[in-house]
């Protein structure tokens, strides 16, 4: 059978091994946190990426676009060319009545 002084020799090892392990327990814990800290930073950037996957135009998209460009910009030359003629016409008819209106005067006071 141990002696006492045994007893409380192998006690005070176990308190030192004990001690040991708290500090150990101590540094994992404070491991975690700091491994914690950087899964929600990286949650946070992944979401992010979704995000901005989520923004991103698709190559349908983008030919959508460009098709209603096209379609916008045919229509409006179009309306252009044809707004032309009738411009024309509105001097002309204009420029004839103030011919008419010359050719009266002259005739009244000539």
């Amino acid at each position: 059978m141990p002696t006492t002084d045994e007893l409380h020799a192998a006690d005070q090892e176990h308190a030192v091994a004990i001690a040991e392990l708290r500090q150990i327990i101590e540094s994992h814990d404070e491991a975690l946190e700091r491994h914690e800290g950087h899964l929600i930073k990286l949650d946070e950037v992944v979401t992010g990426l979704r995000e901005a996957v989520a923004k991103v135009a698709t190559k349908d998209d983008i030919g959508e676009l460009r098709s209603d460009i096209a379609e916008k910009f045919i229509k409006q030359l179009s309306d252009a060319q044809n707004a032309v003629p009738g411009k024309f016409a509105t001097l002309i008819a204009a420029g004839g009545l103030v011919i008419a209106a010359i050719e009266l005067f002259v005739h009244t006071h000539g």
